[in-house]
């Protein structure tokens, strides 16, 4: 899918936005992608809500409706939000700086009904 298709989504990763810089981590063992730096959504030339990193040179391409639910936790002392389709772990974004907002935590869950 090419846009958000919940608006718990859509809240989630407006909020995310005021988190400060984060790390996207995505991949299978032994070939880990991470996109540090600020992140934002923002509606790309080909009309879909892509996920960029700073001025969006680097960028994530999502399908919305992959992505159901995410947890909140620590990692190290590190906020971490992990993102799921299912059981099937689809990305994680780490915050360094410490814990995530109440604000972000709170809305852990369910994101498509």
């Amino acid at each position: 899918m090419k846009h958000f298709i919940s608006e718990k989504q859509k809240l989630l990763f407006k909020q995310l936005e005021a988190e400060g810089e984060l790390v996207f981590a995505v991949g299978p063992r032994g070939a880990v992608a991470n996109l540090v730096g600020r992140f934002v959504v923002r509606r790309n030339h080909h009309d879909e809500d892509q996920l960029d990193v700073g001025d969006g040179t680097c960028h994530v391409h999502l399908d919305w409706s992959r992505i159901k639910k995410f947890e909140a936790s620590d990692f190290h002392g590190e906020g971490l939000l992990t993102f799921f389709d299912g059981d099937a772990i689809l990305f994680r974004l780490y915050r360094m700086e410490g814990p995530y907002s109440q604000i972000v935590v709170s809305m852990a869950g369910q994101l498509i009904d």
